[in-house]
């Protein structure tokens, strides 16, 4: 498993970034779901977040580097 940034851009410059384990990709990209809503946990503060994926302007998925 990679592990991948998911990063949601809204309008006005609004970001939020998750980061997910995945095979590849398309993998990263299937987990969010194309309408409905996408619920993500800060596990550095136990707050749970839920996503309009409507109101995602969009996208983008980047694997991120280990070392």
């Amino acid at each position: 498993m990679k592990t991948f940034q998911v990063e949601f851009f809204f309008d006005q410059g609004n970001t939020i970034v998750h980061t997910v384990k995945a095979i590849d990709k398309e993998s990263a990209i299937s987990q969010v779901p194309s309408n409905g809503t996408y619920e993500l946990t800060d596990e550095a503060n136990g707050k749970i977040y839920r996503i309009t994926i409507n109101l995602v302007k969009y996208i983008v998925v980047t694997e991120t580097q280990t070392s």
